[in-house]
C-alpha cells in the first residue's frame, strides 16, 4: 500500500495544529469584530492577525492539498475496507477541505469585505469543522485500535 507523501504529511498535521489554533484562540477575533460593528476603534491586536493570517494558510495549504491530490490520486483504502466505506471516506476528506475552505473564504468576506451573511456562515463553520474533525479523528482511532489495520503510520512521516 502507497503511503501519503511527506509533503502530504506535513501538509496534513501542520494544518490540524493551525486548524486547533484557530478554534481555541478565536476569542480576540470575535470581539474585534463586534467592537468594529459597533463602530468602536479597534486596536492592534496579535491574536486578530493571527486568526486572519492563520485562515489565509489554512486556505492556501488546503489548495495546496488538494492540488497534490489531483496530481498524484488518492492512497488507496487500507486492506479490507468496503466499497461503502472507501466512499464515505473520500466524502468525508471533500467535507473538511470544503468547509475549511468555506471557514477561510467567508472569513475573509467578514473581515475585509464587511460581508454580514459572511460572518454568519464563517460563525457556522466552526461547529461543522468540529464535527468533521471528530469524525475524522473517530475513524483513524478505529481503523487503529479497532481493526488494527496500520491506518495511523500512513500519516507519519515513518510512512
Amino acid at each position: 500500500m502507497r503511503p501519503y507523501s511527506k509533503s502530504q504529511v506535513i501538509l496534513h498535521w501542520v494544518v490540524a495544529l493551525l486548524v486547533a489554533a484557530q478554534i481555541l484562540f478565536h476569542d480576540s477575533i470575535k470581539e474585534a469584530w463586534h467592537a468594529f460593528r459597533k463602530g468602536q476603534v479597534v486596536a492592534f491586536d496579535p491574536l486578530v492577525a493571527a486568526h486572519v493570517f492563520g485562515g489565509i494558510a489554512i486556505l492556501l495549504l488546503v489548495l495546496w492539498r488538494i492540488a497534490i491530490r489531483t496530481r498524484q490520486g488518492t492512497v488507496a483504502p487500507v486492506a479490507g475496507t468496503s466499497p461503502r466505506m472507501a466512499q464515505l471516506t473520500h466524502l468525508g476528506h471533500l467535507a473538511l477541505y470544503a468547509a475549511l475552505a468555506l471557514a477561510a473564504l467567508s472569513g475573509l468576506a467578514t473581515w475585509f469585505g464587511g460581508v454580514a451573511i459572511a460572518a454568519e456562515v464563517h460563525e457556522w463553520m466552526e461547529p461543522a469543522i468540529l464535527i468533521l474533525v471528530g469524525g475524522h479523528t473517530a475513524a483513524a482511532l478505529y481503523h487503529q485500535f479497532w481493526l488494527k489495520d496500520g491506518l495511523l503510520r500512513r500519516m507519519s512521516l515513518g510512512g
